[in-house]
C-alpha cells in the first residue's frame, strides 16, 4: 500500500507523517495525543513538550496495558466454556 503524507498538529507544532494508515484514522490517533498532552500541561503544569510527550506516552501505555489485560481476561474466559 502507497504510503501518503498526512499533515496533523500536536501542541501547536506541525508534523507530516508519511504512513499508508488512512489519514482520517491518523488525524484522529493525533488528535487523542494533542489532548492528552495539552491536558496535561494544564493539570501537571508542566510546559517542556519532551515531558510531556513521556507523560502522554506513560498514559497511552497505561491505557494499553489495562486493555491488554481486560482482553486477556475475557479471552480466557471465552476459552474456558
Amino acid at each position: 500500500m502507497a504510503k501518503e503524507a498526512v499533515n496533523v498538529q500536536i501542541c501547536n507544532e506541525t508534523y507530516v507523517l508519511r504512513t499508508s494508515a488512512a489519514p482520517a484514522k491518523v488525524l484522529k490517533i493525533a488528535q487523542n495525543v494533542d489532548e492528552r498532552m495539552q491536558k496535561l500541561a494544564t493539570e501537571k503544569n508542566v510546559q517542556n513538550k519532551e515531558k510531556l510527550a513521556v507523560w502522554a506516552a506513560l498514559d497511552l501505555a497505561a491505557d494499553l496495558y489495562e486493555l491488554q489485560e481486560r482482553y486477556d481476561k475475557l479471552l480466557a474466559a471465552v476459552r474456558e466454556r
